[in-house]
């Protein structure tokens, strides 16, 4: 399908500076935190995701479909790693009393304990790679860029 416009196909220079400067941090960032978090403590960045995730949710639990939606993971997805997890022993899974179509999943104590001994692995890798490349007004700098365009996200994604 074509727009008619030759330009459109291309992105201009500023476009595919912020793409790609987008797409090449978070590559990067994502395969070096899954790497020393395996290393370290035994889980993917994904697993740790799921674990932040829950411990940042009211009473540490989330509904599945809840967490598949803030984890970015399908439905199907999100079932595997929970049975992954839960055979581990760092998240407990429970029928939902009201809607008995649903499950909670919930972060354990021995969750809590993996969540606090991988943390500052986590963060040391955000700050070597990311934070402490800034400086303070480069630092809120990016973070309201990235607020704005989060802002602007429609609702569903296609």
């Amino acid at each position: 399908m074509s727009s008619g416009n030759w330009r459109d196909e291309y992105l201009s220079e500023a476009e595919f500076r912020a793409w790609h400067g987008c797409l090449r941090l978070t590559t990067s960032m994502l395969r070096a935190l899954d790497q020393a978090l395996r290393a370290a403590h035994a889980i993917s960045v994904t697993e740790f995701d799921v674990l932040i995730t829950l411990f940042n949710a009211p009473k540490d639990r989330l509904r599945m479909s809840e967490l598949s939606q803030q984890v970015l993971l399908t439905a199907s997805g999100m079932t595997q790693l929970a049975t992954r997890l839960e055979r581990e022993g760092l998240v407990s899974r429970a029928v939902d009393a009201d809607d008995r179509r649903s499950f909670f999943v919930t972060l354990t104590p021995a969750g809590h304990a993996r969540l606090r001994e991988a943390r500052p692995t986590h963060n040391e890798v955000v700050r070597s790679r990311l934070t402490r490349r800034l400086d303070a007004d480069q630092l809120r700098t990016l973070g309201s860029l990235w607020e704005a365009v989060a802002a602007a996200e429609p609702e569903s994604t296609p």
